[in-house]
């Protein structure tokens, strides 16, 4: 046993490794979005994507391997580059990535109209349709969470929720689904997940050397 944890080490002492937290992720990030106030971008917000526990690997373009440490965070941070196009960046555990560029209109333009709606619109709690202490059966909950942050003309707002709170997956119904499914930051957080699956299969997210 202890041999193959000595060859394991020295493998990734060989090709060299790296393993950051949070708090080296959300540095670039504030980094990005104090580059952003600088320039007195008019609209720019981020999503920030975690599982607790959830434990991710990749190889870099320079050959080292990389590991999120306990928890892998992605961030996906959205500027306004003029009236057509915005810029997309993703960050996570082992850095940054190459800024992409998307159309407003094909994609979040209709959600931008009504800013006041993403503000307001709360999402409320899972909470079953009936008190049952068994409710949730043999399910597993992952503990999966978004948060967002907005700022628009100089004015920031931000918003959080459990993917939880946004199914139907117990032993009884979750009354407050439908409601939290309706609201248009619900609504624009499925549109953003659907583009990143796509852009992430297709390989078009590229990370920076």
């Amino acid at each position: 046993m202890k041999k193959s944890l000595l060859l394991f080490t020295c493998i990734f002492t060989a090709i060299g490794f790296a393993q950051n937290d949070e708090a080296f992720v959300d540095s670039l990030v504030a980094q990005k979005m104090a580059e952003l106030e600088l320039q007195q971008n008019p609209e720019y917000f981020y999503r920030k994507d975690y599982c607790d526990g959830n434990i991710q690997m990749f190889n870099l373009p320079d050959g080292k391997l990389c590991t999120s440490k306990s928890t892998y965070y992605s961030v996906y941070v959205f500027w306004s580059e003029d009236e057509d196009v915005m810029k997309l960046q993703k960050f996570d555990n082992c850095g940054s990535f190459m800024p992409i560029s998307i159309s407003r209109k094909k994609t979040i333009e209709k959600f931008f109209k009504d800013k006041q709606a993403l503000k307001q619109g709360e999402i409320k709690p899972y909470e079953g349709e009936k008190v049952d202490e068994n409710a949730y059966g043999n399910m597993t909950v992952n503990s999966c969470h978004k948060e967002y942050k907005f700022v628009f003309d100089g004015k920031s707002f931000e918003k959080s929720f459990r993917e939880f709170d946004l199914t139907n997956e117990s032993k009884y119904k979750n009354v407050n689904a439908e409601h939290n499914r309706s609201l248009p930051l619900v609504k624009l957080d499925i549109l953003l997940s659907e583009m990143f699956k796509n852009m992430e299969d297709s390989g078009s997210l590229l990370r920076e050397k």
